[in-house]
């Protein structure tokens, strides 16, 4: 039998009790057994006789009532402790049928988590499976692309090169046109200088003609007329004189050109414009005309010598000459306007 050690200390306190009554009742017995009075005084005394005995079974039932009542009390707490197992019995079934049902539940959730998994393994395999074949597609797809870019730079690049061809043509027509071009300016600038040299020739040989015709008349003048040998030598001295004055004349007019001439980035050396310039007495310019310019003479050449003969606008030493002399020579001047100097 198990000892139930909540009645020992209620035990213990009883049996302490019950000693220190004992002592208590004996000492105080004792004491009045020894005392002897000195003096005889009769006193109405009221005493009470107490049974030890009676006393000691008070105590006893005392004892027993505290022994009932502490086994009450054990019976109580082992009703309660019962009680408390029960409950605890019961809340221990209770938890397993909680726990069993937690089994349940983690076995169903480990199922279903198993359940997951493989649908997330099947899921992983197509999305793998899916992702390989877009790859491929892709990859299927970019190499159409690549091949797509590929024929259309070729396309390109034959085009560009037709286009290159093409050009190289056009460039070697043009350049077999730019040849026939400059050779038959080369031919028409030939025939023009040749043009240019006859009709000087012809000029040259008609202003002899005409210095020979005018030699002519005044000999004939001066020997018809009997002139003497001053009068003739006065004559040719006259005639030395207005040919040196016309030449500088000349020389003046083509020098006051030249001053107000701008060149042309076009100008070559061979270029050839003649202008017929109608005059004043007073050298004031009434008119200008382009009587002749050779095939390689441009028309910025032509159009920079006339706008120099505008800028000049009047010959001033032209009125210091002799009338008759002015308007044998300079009513109606030809001029032939041909820079040596210019770039080939």
């Amino acid at each position: 039998m198990k000892l139930d050690h909540t009645y020992i200390l209620p035990s213990i306190f009883a049996f302490i009790v019950h000693i220190l009554v004992a002592f208590i009742v004996i000492s105080e017995w004792q004491s009045n057994s020894q005392r002897t009075p000195p003096v005889l005084i009769k006193h109405r005394v009221e005493a009470t006789l107490i049974d030890l005995d009676s006393l000691l079974a008070r105590q006893k039932q005392t004892d027993s009532a505290a022994i009932k009542k502490a086994a009450d009390k054990k019976a109580a707490e082992k009703k309660a402790a019962d009680k408390k197992a029960a409950e605890k019995k019961a809340a221990d079934k209770k938890a397993a049928e909680k726990k069993k049902a937690a089994d349940k539940k983690a076995a169903k959730k480990k199922a279903a988590d198993k359940k997951a998994a493989d649908k997330k393994a099947a899921d992983k395999k197509v999305a793998k499976k899916k992702a390989a074949d877009k790859k491929a597609a892709d990859k299927k797809a970019a190499d159409k692309k690549v091949a797509k870019k590929k024929a259309a730079d070729k396309k390109v690049a034959d085009k560009k090169a037709a286009k290159k061809k093409a050009a190289d043509k056009k460039a070697a027509d043009k350049k077999a046109a730019d040849k026939q071009a400059a050779d038959k300016q080369a031919a028409d600038k030939q025939a023009a200088d040749k043009k240019v040299a006859k009709k000087k020739a012809a000029d040259k040989r008609a202003a002899d003609k005409r210095v020979a015709q005018q030699l002519a008349e005044d000999q004939q003048a001066l020997d018809s007329l009997l002139v003497d040998e001053e009068a003739q030598t006065q004559a040719l001295e006259k005639q030395a004189t207005d040919g040196q004055a016309v030449a500088s004349a000349v020389q003046y007019i083509r020098n006051e050109i030249i001053q107000k001439w701008v060149r042309p980035a076009n100008a070559r050396t061979g270029m050839v414009v003649e202008l017929v310039i109608q005059l004043l007495p007073t050298g004031e310019i009434l008119s200008i005309g382009v009587s002749y310019r050779d095939a390689s003479a441009t028309d910025a050449f032509v159009a920079s010598v006339v706008k120099a003969v505008n800028k000049v606008g009047r010959f001033d030493k032209l009125s210091q000459l002799d009338s008759a002399l002015f308007d044998a020579n300079f009513r109606k001047v030809t001029l032939v306007f041909k820079p040596e100097d210019l770039r080939l």
